[in-house]
C-alpha cells in the first residue's frame, strides 16, 4: 500500500519534459521548502518534494523511488538540524549527486529546551523565511545557474514582499487570541507562537516517544490547568496516547494541525500558514 501511494505522489510531482530534453530539476526535502523554490524559479524548472505527503519527517525511511528522484536533481535543499537528515542516505548514491543547501546553516534557530540542539521548525515564521531563508535559497540557486541570477533575485524580492503581506494578515487574524495558551505534543510550534503572541503552556513528549511517569503526568496536568490552555495540538502523522489522555483529564479539546502541508507548490506556502492560523484561531477562541 505504501509503495502504491508513493508512486501516485511521484506521478503528481513529475511533470512532462520539453521537446529538447528533460527540464532542470530542483528538489526539496519538505513541502514548504519546495513551495519557496517554486516562487523563485521560473516555470521551465521542475520542482519536486522528496518527503511524501502525510509521512512523518522524523521517522521517514527513504525508498528506492526517492533515490531515482534525486538522481535527476541538480540542487537539493533541506532544513537540517536533525529534522531531515535521512536525506543524507540518498545524496551520495547517484553518479552526480545534487548540490546540497541546508537552511539551518543560514537561519537563526531557537535552542531546544528538552534535549539540546536547535529547533528546526523555522518555516512557521514567515519573517524568518523572508529575512534569512529566501536570501540563502537565492544564493544556492545562483551558484547552480548564475546565468539566471537576475531572474532569481527579482522573483525573490517579489516573494519577500508577499511574505511581509502574509505576516501582516496573520498578525491581524490572530490578534483576538494573542496571549492564549495551548499544549503541544512536542515543541513544533514555537516559531509561529513567538511571532504571533501565542503561549506554549507545556509539551507532552519532551523526548519524542518516551512515556511519562505517573508523577510526571500529574505534574503536567496541574501545569496545564494552571495555564488555562485552550487546546492540545497534535500533528496528523503522530499518534500520541498521552495527548489523548491529557485532553481527557483536563477537559480541553484535541486539535490536529499540520505544520508541513501538501498540494500545489506555487502559492502553497501562503495557504499553509493561513490554514495554520485559522486552526489556531478556532482552537484558542
Amino acid at each position: 500500500m505504501r509503495c502504491g501511494w508513493l508512486l501516485c505522489f511521484l506521478l503528481l510531482v513529475v511533470r512532462p519534459v520539453h521537446a529538447g530534453g528533460e527540464r532542470q530539476v530542483f528538489a526539496a526535502t519538505l513541502y514548504p521548502l519546495a513551495a519557496w523554490l517554486a516562487q523563485v524559479v521560473d516555470d521551465d524548472v521542475e520542482v519536486v518534494v522528496v518527503l511524501p505527503a502525510g509521512a512523518n519527517p522524523h521517522t521517514f525511511e527513504p525508498l528506492p523511488a526517492q533515490v531515482r528522484l534525486l538522481q535527476r536533481a541538480s540542487l537539493l535543499v533541506r532544513v537540517g538540524s536533525g529534522l531531515d537528515d535521512w536525506v543524507e542516505k540518498l545524496t551520495g548514491l547517484g553518479p552526480t549527486p545534487p548540490a546540497l543547501m541546508t537552511f539551518s546553516d543560514h537561519v537563526p534557530l531557537l535552542p531546544l529546551r528538552e534535549k539540546g540542539g536547535r529547533d528546526p521548525h523555522f518555516w512557521l515564521d514567515p519573517l524568518l523565511v523572508r529575512d534569512h531563508a529566501v536570501p540563502a535559497l537565492v544564493g544556492a540557486l545562483e551558484r547552480i545557474a548564475p546565468v539566471d541570477a537576475a531572474s532569481y533575485r527579482l522573483r525573490a524580492e517579489r516573494w519577500r514582499e508577499e511574505l511581509s503581506h502574509l505576516d501582516a494578515r496573520l498578525r491581524t487574524k490572530l490578534a483576538p487570541v494573542q496571549g492564549r495558551a495551548y499544549v503541544a505534543v512536542h515543541s513544533a510550534w514555537r516559531y509561529f507562537a513567538n511571532r504571533y503572541g501565542l503561549v506554549e503552556a507545556a509539551t507532552i513528549e519532551p523526548v519524542p516517544g518516551r512515556e511519562l511517569s505517573a508523577k510526571e503526568m500529574t505534574k503536567l496536568v496541574r501545569e496545564i490547568r494552571r495555564s488555562q490552555a485552550r487546546a492540545v495540538v497534535v500533528e496528523p502523522y503522530v499518534f500520541s496516547k498521552t495527548a489523548r489522555q491529557i485532553a481527557h483529564e483536563t477537559g480541553i479539546p484535541l486539535v490536529t494541525i499540520d505544520p508541513f502541508g501538501s498540494g500545489e507548490l506555487r502559492g502553497g506556502y501562503v495557504r499553509l500558514l493561513e490554514e495554520i492560523a485559522r486552526a489556531f484561531l478556532e482552537a484558542l477562541r
